[in-house]
């Protein structure tokens, strides 16, 4: 394979994994911002206030306590995928880099992580509609359908390894 055909290759790649990255993570956080806690406001009392007595406590049931739950494989990831795309989105390319597999990262240095950066100032920010996550043992696949501001509408798949939590971590072979 000629040198060019290969540079070819790796910018192909590494637009794939750039949009798919953008793409995940905006899904994500789109379905995080869409859940509700509930429960009322109760004002605080500032520095200069006296305490209300206890007869004056609003009534109703004790807030509840955090769930101790562990959160589940698959919300890690997308956990891990809202993030990336956030950091996409945002242009914050240390959190960027910090949520791919050290592989990844490795490749992602120097004229990889400027094509990365031209193609989002190219093609602006991703909107996810939905996420489907497949795991297997210590690996995992995002499965992503979302917008793009530039290219449009698409469904792509990212992969994710099990490394100090979940990373993004689509490696080009060459």
């Amino acid at each position: 394979m000629s040198a060019t055909a290969e540079t070819g290759d790796r910018r192909a790649a590494v637009r794939r994994v750039a949009v798919g990255a953008a793409v995940l993570a905006v899904a994500v956080i789109a379905a995080s911002c869409s859940s509700s806690t509930g429960g009322t406001a109760v004002p605080q009392p500032s520095a200069t206030s006296k305490p209300a007595p206890a007869s004056a406590a609003p009534a109703g049931p004790p807030a509840a306590a955090p769930s101790s739950a562990p959160v589940s494989d698959e919300d890690q990831v997308r956990q891990t995928v809202s993030a990336f795309n956030d950091a996409y989105n945002s242009q914050n390319w240390e959190a960027y880099t910090e949520l791919m597999c050290v592989a990844m990262r490795n490749q992602f240095t120097g004229v990889v992580m400027d094509y990365v950066k031209k193609n989002r100032a190219n093609t602006g920010a991703n909107t996810i509609k939905s996420i489907a996550v497949t795991i297997s043992g210590d690996s995992a696949t995002a499965s992503i359908t979302g917008t793009n501001e530039a290219i449009g509408s698409g469904t792509i798949s990212l992969p994710l390894k099990r490394e100090d939590g979940w990373k993004v971590c689509q490696i080009y072979h060459p």
